[in-house]
């Protein structure tokens, strides 16, 4: 694999976002972004909560877009070290049956949780408007739940990163007290 590629289509594939790195050969990295980048703006359409499009979407364009022209910067040497691998690979094992880890597993299965949620509410409140007459409030409140929904979802993330060091922290505390007491337990 090399980092000597024509600049002019360096340039062109570097605006949509993992394209660069597929074109440098990096799939796995390419796939990840061009993913992150086209789901996050699907699931901001779909939901309602277009904020997420511009809040997401130019990060993970930026970052994909400066990434392919620092690999194309890069010595031989320094592109032969980087290692082609999906972003979200530190949250999801890989295996014969892939699944999320045990740390992650909640935080998903509830964001998918309310993104089944989210289109079941759509979809009830406009087969409901066909049949019944709805006044422009309930319209405009129907909208809002789902975004009401995600904005808490993402506020008990927050509070839960911030809080996560101290829970490891008591609980590698409770290992080393529990450790001790067996260690005092097999010298009685």
């Amino acid at each position: 694999m090399t980092n000597q590629k024509n600049r002019f289509f360096t340039v062109v594939f570097s605006c949509c976002p993992g394209a660069g790195e597929m074109y440098f050969g990096l799939y796995q990295q390419g796939i990840g972004l061009m993913g992150l980048f086209f789901g996050t703006a699907a699931l901001a359409m779909w939901t309602g909560w277009e904020e997420l499009i511009l809040i997401m979407c130019p990060i993970v364009w930026c970052y994909s877009f400066f990434h392919t022209h620092n690999l194309r910067r890069m010595t031989e040497e320094e592109f032969a070290e980087v290692e082609d691998r999906f972003f979200f690979e530190d949250y999801v094992e890989w295996g014969k049956d892939w699944k999320f880890t045990e740390k992650h597993r909640r935080f998903f299965a509830v964001i998918l949780l309310l993104i089944g949620l989210s289109a079941l509410w759509q979809e009830g409140i406009r087969l409901l408007g066909s049949i019944v007459y709805m006044p422009e409030i309930f319209w405009s409140l129907s909208r809002s739940v789902p975004q009401i929904a995600m904005a808490i979802v993402i506020l008990y993330a927050a509070l839960r990163m911030m809080r996560g060091p101290r829970e490891e922290v008591e609980s590698e505390n409770i290992e080393t007290i529990l450790e001790e007491k067996t260690k005092e337990a097999e010298t009685a």
